[in-house]
């Protein structure tokens, strides 16, 4: 058995395994180094990351952009999906809940996120 030179390639990051891992590991790895992650970053990575694959086919039609876009859809469910298998949720038990004319100031803040911290929190 043959070892990989490299991690990731171009070829092996526009496979759905190869994609999904990267939108994964980007996202995840900006909200453990600066704590940002907005939800639509993974969005927006795994739709970048199909668009190109689209991009660097030969003879690409018009409507393999669309279909590039689905992709990008699929890959972030497939990211989001491994994170939330594998999140720890946030302590809210000692937070408490905000009722009206109460100030938003009141409540604690939320721990710092982690790497495997929920995309949806």
């Amino acid at each position: 058995m043959e070892i990989p030179a490299q991690f990731f390639t171009v070829e092996s990051m526009l496979t759905l395994t190869g994609a999904s891992g990267a939108t994964y590991l980007i996202c995840n790895g900006l909200q453990k180094a600066i704590d940002f992650n907005p939800k639509w970053l993974a969005l927006a990575v795994a739709v970048g990351l199909s668009l190109v694959g689209v991009y660097l086919a030969k003879e690409t039609k018009v409507t393999d952009y669309f279909v590039g876009v689905v992709n990008g859809f699929l890959i972030y469910a497939t990211a989001a999906g491994a994170t939330e298998a594998g999140s720890k949720k946030p302590d809210r038990s000692s937070a408490e809940t905000t009722t009206f004319g109460s100030t938003a100031d009141s409540a604690p803040p939320l721990p710092k996120r982690t790497f495997r911290s929920s995309w949806f929190n």
